[in-house]
């Protein structure tokens, strides 16, 4: 017990302090001060009248409680003494039973305290550490991130009521009690007390504490003590303040929650990657209490770790540029990726004005970025973020040295390696197209590059020519040598669609 706090204990009227001002100084025991004590210990507490004050010169490093007539307390300043002085007159055994009572309560905190810490060096994680404090307080035990979600709940608990049964079962708290913590103003209590506070949810039928969970200051959650099984104890709230203290520091370990500074958007946009819904209702429901507007249409745009990693801008001013550059976005640092989710307007979607200042962004600060297709239902997101992954996955196989890489640009070539599992994919190739292969290489032309261009844009030669910086005539009598060397016609959709598909497993394969 620190020696302030046994100040406050002390109700004895005015108490002066004299000599060494530390009252930080841990108080483990009390003694009566005699006046032949000769052995003083540091984190010991002496009861007793001021004559048997120590010498002001004394190199004693020690506290004591005293009373009686008042000395020249000035004699003692810069003396490694603490002197706790009242002219009132009290009881010393009284007063001595008094703080023993208090040191004992103390001792029953700490080793309390004791178990929990042991537990969390276990390394067990968070789940294991509430199934612990659940048998200290001998009280159900929960935490919840700042978007009501149950992170860990002690085990074995059976829901006594519909209400808890329903939190149970969706893993959140309920919408009403959301309101009725909004509306009790419970949060900002806890901030303006920097301590538990004690409410009968009448939800519940039950008392409960809650204090805020912090890390560097910021709110990511808070623990909440049921009073379910037994009775609130005269200590369970100071125990329950250095629980969320435990737990602040068992949430650090995972990068996750300190990334993301406990953003109630981000832990949302987590929880769907890691736990797909079956019901949506219910994601528009979660998505309306955090008052986010849900459109149409969802992307997914993911910042692989190795690309911010090697800029010199830090992670948080990529993140709120990106919110600028792309409103009604919410993000998340999901497998050291950073995940946006961006919802829009079918009729809008995302404009080429974002998609250009997105590029210029991405170019400037050396970044690269995948873009998943839109997708309807958030049910979906994973599959999504896995496509805006693979298309950053496949940049690499392709050689492609752009900023952002869009799916629909690299489906086929996950098509082909889906494939490349069960059939070496170079046998699929149309055999005109590898006549023409072999050809370009022996007579060192471009003739494939050629056919690739007519494909893209069939019937415009005009067009063909200056891409390819040709005049028209030289054109058509390259394709009428492409026609020879393939011995095809080029002239039927099905064709123009084997060829494409030829060419993309080419590129895919690293032949052109």
């Amino acid at each position: 017990m620190e020696l302030f706090a046994v100040k406050e204990y002390l109700k004895t009227g005015n108490i002066q302090t004299y000599g060494n001002q530390d009252a930080t100084i841990d108080v483990r025991m009390v003694k009566l001060l005699t006046k032949e004590q000769n052995r003083f210990h540091k984190h010991i507490i002496y009861l007793g009248s001021t004559q048997f004050l120590p010498a002001p010169n004394s190199a004693l490093d020690s506290t004591i409680l005293c009373y009686g007539q008042e000395v020249d307390w000035s004699l003692y300043q810069g003396s490694k003494l603490r002197i706790l002085y009242t002219k009132n007159e009290f009881d010393c055994v009284k007063m001595f039973n008094d703080i023993s009572d208090k040191l004992q309560d103390i001792q029953k905190i700490n080793a309390a305290l004791h178990i929990l810490i042991n537990a969390f060096f276990t390394e067990r994680g968070l789940q294991y550490l509430v199934d612990v404090a659940y048998e200290v307080f001998g009280n159900p035990v929960y935490v919840v991130d700042t978007r009501h979600k149950y992170i860990a709940m002690s085990s074995g608990i059976i829901a006594d009521t519909s209400f808890a049964s329903e939190e149970n079962k969706i893993g959140y708290i309920n919408k009403e009690g959301i309101e009725y913590l909004k509306k009790n103003k419970i949060d900002e209590k806890i901030r303006e007390q920097n301590a538990p506070i004690y409410f009968i949810n009448p939800l519940h039928n039950k008392g409960m504490l809650v204090d805020a969970i912090t890390i560097n200051q910021i709110e990511v959650g808070h623990v909440m003590l049921y009073e379910q099984d037994r009775p609130f104890g005269e200590f369970d709230s100071i125990l329950l303040h250095r629980t969320s203290r435990i737990i602040s520091m068992e949430l650090q370990k995972n990068s996750f929650i300190t990334d993301n500074k406990g953003f109630m958007y981000s832990y949302f946009l987590a929880d769907l990657l890691d736990n797909p819904i079956s019901n949506y209702s219910t994601v528009c429901k979660r998505l309306e209490t955090i008052g986010y507007d849900l459109k149409q249409d969802q992307y997914i745009l993911v910042i692989p770790p190795h690309s911010y990693r090697d800029t010199t801008t830090k992670l948080d001013i990529i993140v709120e540029q990106l919110r600028f550059i792309l409103p009604n976005s919410i993000y998340v640092i999901y497998e050291n990726c950073i995940v946006f989710l961006i919802s829009r307007n079918r009729k809008d979607g995302i404009t080429d004005y974002e998609f250009k200042r997105l590029s210029e962004f991405l170019e400037t600060n050396k970044l690269i970025a995948g873009m998943s297709n839109f997708f309807e239902d958030l049910r979906d997101a994973k599959r999504f973020y896995k496509q805006a992954l693979k298309s950053i996955e496949l940049s690499k196989k392709m050689n492609r040295n752009i900023t952002i890489h869009f799916y629909s640009d690299y489906y086929l070539y996950h098509i082909f390696e889906m494939c490349e599992r069960e059939e070496e994919i170079r046998f699929f190739l149309h055999p005109g197209m590898m006549k023409l292969l072999q050809y370009d290489k022996l007579h060192n032309t471009d003739f494939l590059h050629t056919l690739h261009e007519y494909l893209e844009s069939p019937g415009q030669p005009s067009q063909i020519a200056k891409r390819l910086h040709i005049h028209k005539n030289t054109l058509l009598y390259r394709m009428d040598k492409i026609r020879n060397i393939m011995d095809c016609k080029i002239d039927t959709g099905e064709e123009f669609m084997s060829f494409n598909l030829s060419y993309r497993i080419m590129e895919y394969l690293n032949l052109i």
